[in-house]
């Protein structure tokens, strides 16, 4: 204390500004010490820190209280929502496999299970090739008690899609897959492109998802087969659509059939062109007598059919 007397009687009384202060737990400055601009700042300096700080507590816990009633009046109509559901579920009420124009697409949108839904122009071939098996799927869930229904949107069918619609999902590129979800966001269904292996497989597992952790497995040996099935089936639309015919020419008919070296350039043009318009129509018959109404056992016995037929001609 003797030296602060002494350095206040050296230096004038202003120097007590920079020395520390007489009591060392005072948590401000002495007034005395300040300008009258600084005793404002000091204040508020301290004030605005704990300002902050109890609003950061209270704002938070002013929303959970004022979003809690309408918070539980979403759990309680998701919970109404989820027990209906699950009764419709119990009750088994899964829609059989049905081709769907797009002006149904509303009903399908509104089923209370989860849907597969393939999208298809019976124009194309992958589409040939991946209908019979929707319809196999939808008889080894059915059995196997997984509660996912399936459905083919076909885009043929009149009113069509709009143009938009048409623009994301072209016809050409047929088929493509998606995979609906019962009310996902306020009670509206929600609906996921598929992006997995276009296998039985990969369309069964990801199939089964939708239905929830518990359910019962997937038939590992159905599955297979149908794999084994869809393989072969493409294989024999490739040979029926893209190989040309296996029957061996007939020397004879090949030879009255055959312009003479004296015939024009335009008559043997003409007569390879109706040749070829034969191959093409006998093409069409035997593709269009594949029964595509059906699962893939009973498509692949009317290729075989067809394909027997086209071998003759």
């Amino acid at each position: 204390r003797s030296h602060r007397e002494e350095l206040i009687q050296k230096a004038g009384p202003q120097v007590e500004r920079y020395l520390p202060t007489e009591d060392p737990t005072a948590f401000l400055l002495p007034a005395s010490r300040l300008e009258p601009h600084e005793r404002k700042w000091q204040k508020i300096f301290v004030a605005v820190p704990w300002i902050v700080f109890a609003g950061m507590l209270a704002v938070p816990l002013w929303l959970v209280r004022s979003n809690l009633p309408f918070l539980q009046q979403r759990a309680e109509e998701d919970k109404r929502i989820a027990e209906a559901r699950n009764a419709m579920f119990e009750a088994g009420r899964i829609p059989d496999f049905e081709v769907v124009s797009f002006t149904q697409m509303p009903d399908v949108l509104e089923r209370a299970c989860p849907t597969v839904l393939l999208l298809f122009d019976g124009r194309t071939f992958a589409s040939k090739v991946y209908l019979p098996l929707m319809r196999d799927l939808e008889q080894t869930f059915r059995s196997a008690g997984i509660k996912v229904a399936f459905a083919a949107l076909d885009l043929t069918i009149e009113p069509g899609a709009p143009a938009d619609f048409g623009w994301e999902y072209p016809a050409a590129l047929t088929p493509h897959i998606q995979l609906v979800l019962p009310r996902a966001r306020d009670g509206e269904a929600g609906v996921v492109d598929y992006e997995g292996k276009w296998t039985a497989r990969g369309l069964a597992e990801a199939a089964a998802e939708l239905a929830g952790p518990i359910r019962p497995e997937i038939p590992e040996a159905a599955v297979q087969k149908l794999d084994e099935q869809l393989s072969q089936f493409r294989e024999m639309l490739v040979e029926l659509l893209f190989v040309e015919d296996g029957k061996e020419p007939d020397p004879k008919e090949a030879a009255a059939n055959r312009p003479g070296w004296w015939s024009s350039k335009a008559a043997k043009e003409a007569a390879k062109a109706a040749a070829a318009r034969r191959l093409e129509e006998a093409r069409a018959r035997a593709e269009d007598s594949i029964n595509l109404s059906q699962g893939l056992s009973s498509t692949i016995e009317t290729a075989r059919t067809a394909l027997s037929a086209f071998a003759t001609v």
